[in-house]
């Protein structure tokens, strides 16, 4: 799984998932902030506080699947700035190779 901050999503969005993962240092090079990959196996969990840089307006999940759901672009996900609270953590859960953006758990 790569999650990436990017100043702007066009890229991201337009790029399709081999070219991202073939090179993608070129595919989003324009946007990209900062990125971090995160190796993750069926069944594992994982937490991830990554600062947003002052310019990214975008976080954008990418995950390497085996068979990546190209027709409903699955494989990824993108955040804008406006959907993150520093305090509420996003809760992404990645399975049958698609990544699925869990609603805001309000207590």
């Amino acid at each position: 799984m790569r999650i990436y901050q990017l100043k702007d999503r066009k890229a991201f969005d337009s790029t399709d998932y081999p070219s991202l993962f073939a090179d993608d240092s070129q595919a989003i090079k324009a946007d990209l902030v900062a990125e971090k990959d995160i190796q993750l196996r069926p069944g594992e969990s994982f937490s991830l506080d990554m600062p947003l840089e002052e310019t990214a307006q975008y976080v954008a999940v990418a995950g390497m699947f085996m068979a990546p759901d190209d027709t409903n672009d699955s494989w990824r996900l993108v955040l804008s700035r406006d959907d993150l609270e520093p305090d509420t953590p996003r809760i992404i859960e990645a399975s049958n190779n698609r990544l699925t953006l869990q609603p805001v758990n309000d207590k």
